[in-house]
């Protein structure tokens, strides 16, 4: 018997907790687990611990999310945002002073450090490209290959914060969390191979391409309540 893709992994969303963490800042944890369903190990690519909204996700490797007002999906980007690099909510909240400004200098040498050393290493091995930034692209893009053994189950946790706005605008579409409103959310995961050719070597992408077992497809969670009381 054949799998369908959807019956390929199961994605659940196990818990959601949330902090205040300031007056206008809440910090939400959401809980969620990734179960290989198939007899076989398979792979795919995917950046776990951070999500995006739906209307911002084409060609992402983030997780995917979808917020129900009272049961109705609205397509808005927000309130959750992307998380590229750790520090990225401590350098929201940093001002002008001089202490700050050393900060985010420290940050911004570390990165660069990190840049630096990926493509020097990829040049050391052998790699044939010279540009960098593709070099960069293609380094990162294969750190982020999860690999589940058969029946394999892997737990993640995404860390992001709401900064207790309520309205939101995009073109023409209004959206307000109104706070004696229900809120559920829910997680999808786009996985795709076949569109990844410009970030991989000729050979990586025919042998990713190739591989039954690397998976692509779309997978869709359960909902889970999310708290925007005030």
């Amino acid at each position: 018997m054949t799998l369908t893709v959807s019956a390929q992994i199961e994605l659940k969303i196990d818990s959601i907790s949330s902090t205040d963490i300031s007056p206008k800042k809440r910090k939400f944890s959401i809980n969620y687990h990734i179960k290989n369903l198939t007899d076989k190990e398979i792979s795919f690519f995917l950046i776990p611990n951070s999500l995006i909204a739906h209307s911002a996700s084409s060609l992402t490797l983030f997780p995917v999310y979808k917020i129900f007002q009272n049961g109705v999906f609205e397509d808005v980007d927000g309130p959750f945002y992307e998380r590229t690099f750790k520090e990225q909510d401590d350098l929201e909240d940093m001002d002008d002073s001089d202490k700050s400004k050393k900060i985010i200098e420290e940050i911004t040498k570390k990165y660069l450090s990190e840049y630096q050393a990926i493509i020097e290493n990829y040049k050391k091995n052998g790699g044939k490209n010279t540009e960098d930034m593709w070099i960069f692209k293609n380094q990162k893009l294969l750190q982020n290959i999860v690999v589940l053994k058969p029946k394999e189950i892997q737990n993640f946790i995404i860390q992001t914060n709401w900064n207790k706005n309520r309205y939101y605008k995009m073109d023409d579409t209004e959206y307000y969390l109104n706070e004696n409103d229900k809120f559920e959310i829910e997680l999808s995961l786009f996985l795709d191979k076949s569109n990844r050719k410009n970030s991989l070597s000729t050979e990586e992408y025919s042998k990713i391409n190739s591989d039954r077992n690397f998976i692509q497809g779309t997978f869709t969670s359960n909902k889970m309540d999310v708290n925007f009381k005030e």
